[in-house]
């Protein structure tokens, strides 16, 4: 199945605590949505019947490369670092760190922000909402690489449908597979630009995701508020009855 979508994935086939899987072409992650020629929009419509994006972008993001509009899909924005008045971070900025452990050091800040900032959490309480709604079709959530933000909105669904950890790890590092040879082409870019290679060694670590990042936030959860499911009554406005209906729509037997 040839998808020309970078870092696209189905969430459905995952098997959860209990020997559920999660249902396919429900659940979609991936990168931007840009320049998809007609073949990849005919088969996310016919084969994954696509319904709805969600976009977690911010506003530059999209003027630079702009989602293709796919016909008879709904297009969401939800800018979660936007909600999070978070300053926006180019990769150039990335590059300029000129420190391994500095970009590491603020991609941990990036996963606390979005488990503990209030806007983060508004973001995905609507989120949450706009996945709880999409009975019929398939939802596809992304941002720019489909890394970090798409990356805790992957982990966060997968953690609420009870699926272990070690199977969300899983999902979260296949994104340093798929995103290799886009991330090889930008390097090579910011190269020819000038960038040294101590730069080079920074941009690389804030195009790839770690095990790390995701400790971090299910860290946070835990030492915050216990569980999974008191974090998402809590923050989210995910109480029992959301959370069973959230499983009986993406999970089957």
């Amino acid at each position: 199945m040839n998808v020309q979508i970078t870092n696209f994935r189905d969430l459905g086939g995952i098997i959860n605590k209990n020997g559920k899987k999660v249902k396919p072409r429900k659940l979609l992650r991936s990168g931007h949505l840009v320049n998809l020629d007609q073949a990849t929009q005919d088969l996310l419509i016919d084969t994954f019947n696509l319904t709805r994006i969600i976009d977690f972008r911010r506003d530059f993001e999209i003027s630079e490369s702009p989602d293709t509009p796919i016909e008879d899909v709904e297009y969401i924005n939800l800018d979660l670092l936007g909600k999070m008045n978070a300053k926006s971070s180019s990769l150039a900025d990335f590059a300029k760190l000129k420190s391994i452990a500095a970009v590491d050091q603020h991609m941990l800040g990036v996963y606390e922000d979005l488990i503990l900032n209030p806007g983060a959490q508004e973001g995905f309480t609507e989120f949450m909402d706009y996945i709880l709604e999409n009975k019929t079709g398939a939802t596809i959530f992304h941002c720019f690489a489909g890394k970090d933000r798409t990356g805790y909105a992957s982990a966060l669904l997968l953690l609420l449908l009870d699926v272990e950890k070690e199977e969300i790890y899983k999902d979260f590092l296949i994104t340093n597979t798929e995103r290799k040879q886009a991330n090889d082409q930008l390097i090579q870019q910011f190269r020819e630009q000038g960038f040294d290679e101590e730069q080079l060694a920074s941009l690389a670590t804030a195009l790839y995701v770690k095990e790390e990042y995701l400790d971090h936030a299910f860290n946070l959860i835990e030492k915050n508020f216990g569980t999974a499911e008191k974090y998402a009554a809590e923050c989210l406005n995910i109480d029992q009855e959301k959370l069973n209906e959230l499983r009986a729509m993406y999970l089957t037997d």
